[in-house]
């Protein structure tokens, strides 16, 4: 199982308008139900990195929720 860090998954966010689970578990090689990438998105979306934009499941739509370079 690869490591995904905040930083990892920000990255993808500065490249991308926005993500959905799906897409971002398939960038960084892990499965959608991986409990890390769980923890890793609920702590961005705590700390308002992140903004749940729509959808349930692996359909939801992440968006960069800051400018931060």
């Amino acid at each position: 199982m690869n490591s995904i860090s905040p930083d990892s998954v920000l990255k993808l966010f500065r490249q991308n308008a926005f993500l959905d689970l799906r897409k971002l578990g398939y960038q960084l090689g892990v499965d959608t139900a991986s409990s890390m990438l769980t923890a890793v998105i609920g702590n961005l979306e705590r700390n308002g990195k992140i903004r749940r934009i729509g959808g349930k499941g692996r359909h939801t739509l992440f968006v960069l929720a800051t400018f931060e370079g």
